[in-house]
């Protein structure tokens, strides 16, 4: 793999419009399913929109795991993109927010699949919050991946102001998968995520705490009922599965035995999945990590 720097990554981010949407196309599927779903794949295999992308992410985790301070995220984009080394005091505070899922995942073989799922949770998050807003269902909630990498509860969740609808505002709660098997079958990884949602999903729910929250007042009676409407399976209530996969899995059907194994929620529109392509999802993931340490 071409050893592109993170400057130069950073340059053709930028070039192409500095969004992970802007490298990859969307794909609707699935219009005759219960379960509709998208596939996203890689506008080009070439090291330099790889980089891009790898920049994009690693980037986009560290702003949020530092809330952009500038002496933890500043310090680091500029010693990154100068190929420079923290020392002293900065080295150990950005470490800090790196350790918890980068030292972990390179303790490990190349293999791990923790880093894998983690840098997947990532891609749907990005690829989720740079969507074109929908007018008549703004999104008015959408929370980043969590902090570790074995985080307990839910994997995503993202809340829609629609109204006009009994509660004023839907929501759907997300589970997130990685394939990177040589059988390139990813069917197993889709159907663990519906299972685990069917199984496990209100309980994800009630760990949600939104004291801490600024919200208004009806976005917070919303979400303080999130765990009664899934269990009474209200319309305002869906789920969703996103698999990231390496390109060769690519599938050309998924998701149509989705009601067969998430066997609440058959309101329509309740169920809703997301694959993500990419060349060496693994190999993506390491880059990612490289330019994350590259200043440590």
């Amino acid at each position: 793999m071409a050893d592109v720097s993170p400057a130069q990554a950073l340059a053709r981010a930028t070039a192409v419009g500095g969004r992970l949407a802007d490298l990859v196309r969307r794909e609707p599927r699935g219009d005759d399913q219960t379960c509709r779903w998208e596939l996203v794949v890689t506008l080009s295999t070439s090291p330099e929109d790889r980089a891009a992308a790898g920049w994009i992410v690693a980037d986009e985790i560290m702003r949020e795991r530092t809330g952009g301070r500038p002496r933890s995220y500043e310090r680091w984009r500029d010693a990154t993109l100068n190929r420079a080394k923290l020392t002293g005091k900065d080295h150990v505070l950005v470490e800090y927010f790196v350790k918890p899922v980068f030292e972990a995942a390179a303790a490990r073989k190349k293999g791990n699949h923790g880093l894998a799922g983690y840098v997947g949770e990532w891609l749907w998050y990005l690829l989720t919050r740079d969507l074109p807003q929908d007018p008549a269902r703004p999104v008015e909630i959408l929370g980043p991946p969590k902090a570790a990498v074995n985080d307990g509860g839910g994997d995503g969740l993202i809340v829609y102001r629609e109204d006009g609808t009994a509660r004023g505002f839907s929501f759907r709660l997300w589970e997130m998968k990685k394939y990177t098997g040589e059988a390139n079958q990813p069917d197993g990884a889709i159907r663990n995520g519906w299972t685990q949602l069917n199984a496990k999903a209100g309980t994800y729910l009630g760990m949600l705490s939104w004291g801490d929250k600024l919200l208004a007042d009806d976005t917070r009676e919303f979400v303080g009922s999130l765990a009664e409407q899934w269990v009474d399976e209200e319309e305002s209530a869906g789920a969703g599965v996103s698999v990231a996969l390496n390109a060769t899995a690519t599938p050309t059907k998924a998701f149509h035995l989705a009601h067969e194994h998430f066997t609440t929620h058959k309101h329509p529109g309740a169920l809703q999945g997301l694959v993500v392509a990419i060349d060496d999802l693994e190999g993506f993931a390491h880059q990612v990590r490289k330019y994350v340490w590259t200043a440590l």
